[in-house]
């Protein structure tokens, strides 16, 4: 009876060592399998017949979670008949949807050792009938997180409990499914990163390449096989884009980036080469730009990297400067111009205002005939005009050219705006206009050009008068603003503008239509000669009009130019 009972126990063992062996075979196959690529298909039959041959009166199956969260997906039944498929392939993921599905549900084995009366198989007796299904469980493949990525499940013809290598033999197959799950959802995403990046690069006209040191083999997306004009059948490699570069780029190129040593790990490179295109010659820019992946070991196992024809964006820089070296030069021809004509306009123009204004004045005795007093009044008149035109132009190209040159200075603001507003009284009084001065803060000094900020309120206030009607109004205000900085400006109840009038009246020599009963004289330089101004101090130019109410116009200075002398040391 000993011996009886140690026979048995050996040939237990014996026949579990001999299956441990087998499984241990079967999963290096299944493993060097999915090392090499195998489909996932592949691998989960691979893994069901383990499982089979493991446990030789069961029948596996292997399903996963449909995308919809609330079906199982058939993925794996090696030995089952295609008649179970449509069942097995649509089960529900449900507290009373069998083995299987109950599982997925409860995220935990489920054991049902008699089908015909297990409530969890109450949905399924038919199926379970016509295939002679008498037991069944399943175990849930679990990911990291909890989430049940599928199930495994085993059929039996009789009605049956799990012993233990059973449940061994689950476990082990439950970790390779998971490792095969795992792996295919790597490599997918991986597809599908890199899918997204080439299709982007070659979307926007960027070649891709990628260089795989370990087995020595190249890949160049078409987009890059087109820039270089190599054919499809052309071996991709280091010699083979040598070749393609400019015989006066190729000794540069290799010495800055030779095969042997490319960069290190994570440093990227970005050169700019000519080349000759394979398939017609032409030269063209290219530009390079990629970095080396190494492993975990250190070792570069990738160089990956785009390459892009920048013969156009080349071509259009240098169309660019050269354009630019045009139009500086056309500029200071304009600037020798503008001052040459300054003095050569100037000289006979103040010769002619300062005769006519001796005449106009009857210095050496009356004019006759007497209606020739009106020509010279005329003659002087125009003559002070057009010297106040010149200088606008030259005040304008300065300023264009930066070479408007600051006398910073403090000035007591009152006396500024008197100044200023004592320039256009006479007009003012001829039409009948209410000339106000509301300066609030009579003490303030403020920090400026003093000459060129009385040009530009007179403008403004020249500007206010000309399209201001009889009996209208206009203001000059200053104000100390809440932050200390100060507000200088005129506002008016005149025509005003529109805000494409704004527009108009902002830009040099712009004119903005008015009515026939407005004086419409002048160059069209009075505003963006005073907005600039303004801004060359550092200062903000502000304007707003409506068309029949009135315009406002004012600067607002920082805190720092006001109410103190600037320290300049």
């Amino acid at each position: 009876m000993l011996c009886f009972g140690t026979d048995w126990i050996w040939e237990r063992a014996l026949n579990e060592f001999i299956s441990a062996h087998a499984m241990l075979d079967a999963q290096g196959e299944i493993l060097e399998g999915m090392a090499n690529g195998v489909a996932l298909g592949e691998t989960a039959e691979g893994i069901a017949l383990l499982v089979e041959k493991l446990v030789p009166a069961a029948s596996c199956a292997i399903a996963l979670v449909h995308r919809d969260g609330k079906h199982m997906k058939l993925l794996a039944a090696p030995s089952m008949p295609q008649s179970y498929f449509p069942t097995l392939d649509n089960i529900q993921i449900a507290p009373d949807g069998g083995s299987t599905g109950t599982a997925a549900w409860r995220r935990e084995p489920v054991i049902v050792a008699d089908t015909a009366v297990d409530p969890l198989w109450k949905n399924l007796q038919d199926f379970a009938a016509a295939c002679g299904i008498r037991a069944s469980w399943a175990l849930p493949i679990l990911h990291d997180d909890g989430t049940v990525l599928g199930v495994v499940t085993l059929y039996y013809q009789e009605p049956q409990e799990p012993q233990d290598w059973d449940w061994s033999a689950l476990n082990s197959c439950i970790k390779l499914i998971r490792l095969a799950l795992a792996t295919e959802r790597r490599e997918r995403n991986l597809f599908a990163s890199e899918t997204r990046w080439r299709i982007g690069a070659e979307a926007t006209g960027i070649g891709t390449f990628d260089a795989d040191f370990e087995t020595g083999a190249e890949v160049w997306s078409p987009t890059t096989r087109h820039i270089l004009g190599v054919s499809a059948t052309t071996q991709p490699s280091y010699a083979a884009f040598l070749d393609l570069i400019h015989p006066d780029d190729r000794t540069d190129f290799q010495t800055r980036l030779p095969e042997a040593t490319l960069p290190p790990s994570g440093d990227r490179w970005c050169e700019e080469v000519r080349i000759r295109k394979a398939d017609t010659g032409e030269e063209r820019i290219v530009m390079s730009k990629g970095c080396v992946i190494t492993g975990r070991d250190g070792r570069p196992r990738h160089a990956v990297g785009t390459l892009c024809d920048i013969t156009d964006q080349r071509r259009h820089e240098q169309e660019l400067e050269h354009a630019r070296t045009e139009a500086e030069a056309a500029n200071r021809a304009k600037s020798r111009f503008l001052a040459s004509m300054s003095h050569e306009l100037r000289t006979p123009l103040n010769a002619i205002i300062g005769f006519s204004d001796l005449i106009k004045n009857r210095v050496y005795g009356p004019v006759t005939p007497v209606r020739y007093e009106g020509y010279i009044e005329d003659i002087h008149k125009s003559g002070i005009h057009l010297l106040s035109l010149i200088n606008d132009v030259l005040d304008m190209a300065k300023i264009e050219a930066q070479k408007f040159e600051l006398r910073l200075a403090p000035f007591p603001l009152q006396g500024l705006a008197e100044s200023a507003l004592m320039l256009v009284r006479p007009q003012a009084l001829a039409k009948g206009l209410h000339l106000e001065l509301d300066i609030k803060a009579v003490d303030v000094t403020l920090y400026a050009d003093e000459r060129m900020m009385r040009q530009v309120l007179a403008n403004l206030l020249t500007n206010a008068v000309k399209f201001t009607g009889s009996g209208g109004m206009v203001r000059l205000f200053g104000l100390r603003l809440d932050d200390g900085g100060l507000a200088l400006g005129v506002e008016d109840n005149g025509v005003g503008m529109t805000e494409e009038g704004i527009t108009t009246a902002l830009e040099p020599f712009g004119q903005v239509q008015m009515d026939g009963t407005m004086d419409r004289s002048g160059t069209g330089l009075g505003l963006p000669l005073a907005k600039a101004m303004i801004e060359s101090h550092g200062a903000t130019f502000h304007i707003v009009s409506e068309r029949g109410v009135g315009t406002r116009i004012w600067s607002e200075f920082p805190p720092s130019d006001v109410s103190a002398v600037r320290q300049t040391g």
